[in-house]
C-alpha cells in the first residue's frame, strides 16, 4: 500500500474559468436581450389588438341585436335576446392586466384603449381600438 502525500487536487473551475464564462454570458445578453425585449413587448401589443378585434366583432353583434352600441363592455357579457346566449363569455385584462377603456361614440362609433405596460392612458405604449375610424 502506497499513500501518497501530494494534496487531493480535485478537478474544478478556477476563478478565472468562471469569470471569462459570465463575462462572454454577460455579452450575449447584451447583443440579444434588446431584441429580445422588443419581440415581447410586440407580441403584447399584437395580443391587445386580437383581443380588441374580438370586442369589435361582439360590440358588431350587440348593434344588430340591440340597435345601439352598449355602455360598457360588461355590457357583452349579458344574453343575446335571441339565442340565450352571452356575446362575450367574460371581459378579458389586456396583456399587462389592466381594465380595457371603452368609450362608445356617435352612433355605431366607440374607442378602446389599452393603457399599455405603464398603465396611464394618453402615453405613447397605449393601444387603440379601432386602428382607423368605423362608420
Amino acid at each position: 500500500m502506497h499513500t501518497s502525500c501530494a494534496p487531493d487536487r480535485r478537478r474544478g473551475f478556477t476563478l478565472v474559468e468562471l469569470m471569462v464564462v459570465i463575462v462572454i454570458l454577460g455579452g450575449l445578453i447584451a447583443l440579444v436581450g434588446p431584441n429580445v425585449w422588443q419581440a415581447l413587448a410586440s407580441s403584447d401589443r399584437s395580443r391587445a389588438e386580437q383581443q380588441m378585434n374580438s370586442f369589435e366583432q361582439s360590440l358588431n353583434m350587440y348593434y344588430f341585436a340591440h340597435r345601439k352600441m352598449p355602455t360598457s363592455l360588461d355590457a357583452l357579457t349579458e344574453s343575446d335576446p335571441k339565442t340565450g346566449q352571452p356575446f362575450m363569455q367574460s371581459i378579458p385584462l389586456d396583456p399587462w392586466n389592466n381594465p380595457y377603456i371603452y368609450t362608445p361614440l356617435s352612433g355605431k362609433k366607440y374607442r378602446i384603449v389599452s393603457t399599455g405596460e405603464d398603465g396611464q392612458e394618453g402615453t405613447e405604449d397605449d393601444v387603440v381600438w379601432p386602428l382607423t375610424d368605423t362608420e
